[in-house]
C-alpha cells in the first residue's frame, strides 16, 4: 500500500494530525526510508515523537517536503544522510533538516567501535580483537566504488547503483575490488548514463581521500562485510540480517556521542519540544 503513496500524502497526514487535539502535540521527524525510520524510532523515543518516512522516494522528496512544512509547522524536523556533503565541505541549507556525521545512518553505526566489535564477536569472533584493522581494510577496499558514487553525485552522470551486485566484482575473502569490473557492472545497469567513466579519473578523485566513513556508502560496506563473513567460514549471513543486527547493537549511549545527536538536542532545548528521553545525557 505504501508504494502508492507520495509526498502529498505525507504532507496531508501531518497537516491533518496537527489539527487534532492529540496530534497537535506530536513532533514529526521526517526521514528518507524504512531503515532510517526503524533506527531513529529506537533512538528518539519520546512519547510524542513520530518518525515518519517521506513517501515518494529519497532525499529530493524529503527536501521538497521539508521546504513546505518548515514554513507551516514548528514541530517538524528532518534527518538526512550526509551522502557527500562532508566530502565536498558543504552544508544542508534547509532549516531544521539535520545531517548524519557520516555518509549515511548505516555508516554511523559501523563507525561505532563497540557496535562493530560486537558484530564481529557474533559472526567471526576470532577476528573481533582486530576490529579496527579489519574495518579499515574493509572500507579502504570499497573506496573505489565510493569514488564512482562521488563522481556521479558531482556530475549527475545518471549512473544506477540500486541492486548493485557487489559480489560480481568483489573478492570478499581478500577484500579486493576489481575496478574494471566495477565500472562495467555499474555502466551496464545505467542505460541513460551521460558519459563513460575511466579507472584513472576515479583513482585521481579518491587520491588522498581517507575519510572512509564519509566516502563509502554504508549499504556497500554491509554487503561486503556479509560476503566476508560468509567467505571466512562463519555462518552465511545476508546483508539485510547484518543491518538488523547493527540496529539492535546500536544504543542510545552510542548515539549521544554523535554531532547529529548534539544538533538534535540543541534544537530540542531551543524549541522546548522533546524528542528523546534522557536527552540531558547528549553531548
Amino acid at each position: 500500500m505504501q508504494k502508492h503513496l507520495n509526498k502529498e500524502d505525507t504532507i496531508g497526514e501531518i497537516r491533518q494530525s496537527s489539527r487534532h487535539p492529540i496530534g497537535k502535540n506530536y513532533v514529526w521527524v521526517l526521514v528518507e526510508g524504512m531503515t532510517d525510520q526503524k533506527l531513529y524510532s529506537k533512538l528518539l523515543d519520546c512519547e510524542n515523537t513520530k518518525v515518519e518516512i517521506v513517501h515518494g522516494g529519497g532525499l529530493l522528496v524529503l527536501r521538497e517536503v521539508m521546504l513546505i512544512l518548515v514554513q507551516e509547522n514548528d514541530k517538524v524536523i528532518g534527518i538526512r544522510d550526509a551522502d557527500f556533503l562532508h566530502m565536498d565541505q558543504q552544508q544542508e541549507i534547509i532549516d531544521r533538516l539535520f545531517v548524519t556525521d557520516t555518509h549515511d545512518s548505516e555508516m554511523l553505526m559501523l563507525a561505532c567501535d563497540t557496535v562493530f566489535q560486537h558484530l564481529l564477536c557474533e559472526h567471526i569472533p576470532s577476528e573481533s580483537s582486530q576490529f579496527n584493522i579489519l574495518r579499515e581494510k574493509l572500507l579502504s577496499s570499497l573506496a573505489f566504488v565510493g569514488g564512482v558514487r562521488w563522481l556521479n553525485n558531482l556530475e549527475d552522470l545518471c549512473l544506477k547503483f540500486k541492486g548493485i551486485g557487489l559480489g560480481d566484482f568483489y573478492d570478499a575473502a581478500n577484500m579486493d575490488l576489481d575496478k574494471i569490473q566495477c565500472i562495467q557492472n555499474i555502466e551496464a545497469r545505467s542505460p541513460n548514463k551521460k558519459r563513460s567513466i575511466q579507472e584513472q579519473e576515479i583513482n585521481h578523485k579518491i587520491d588522498g581521500a581517507h575519510d572512509y566513513f564519509n566516502l563509502c556508502n554504508g549499504h556497500d560496506a554491509v554487503k561486503a562485510l556479509a560476503l566476508y563473513i560468509t567467505e571466512k567460514g562463519g555462518k552465511g549471513v545476508k546483508s539485510e540480517e547484518l543491518e538488523r543486527s547493527l540496529r539492535v547493537a546500536y544504543r542510545k549511549d552510542d548515539f549521544v556521542m554523535t554531532k547529529l545527536s548534539a544538533d538534535l538536542n540543541n534544537w530540542q532545548n531551543r524549541s522546548g519540544y522533546q524528542l528523546m528521553i534522557d536527552s540531558q545525557r547528549s553531548k
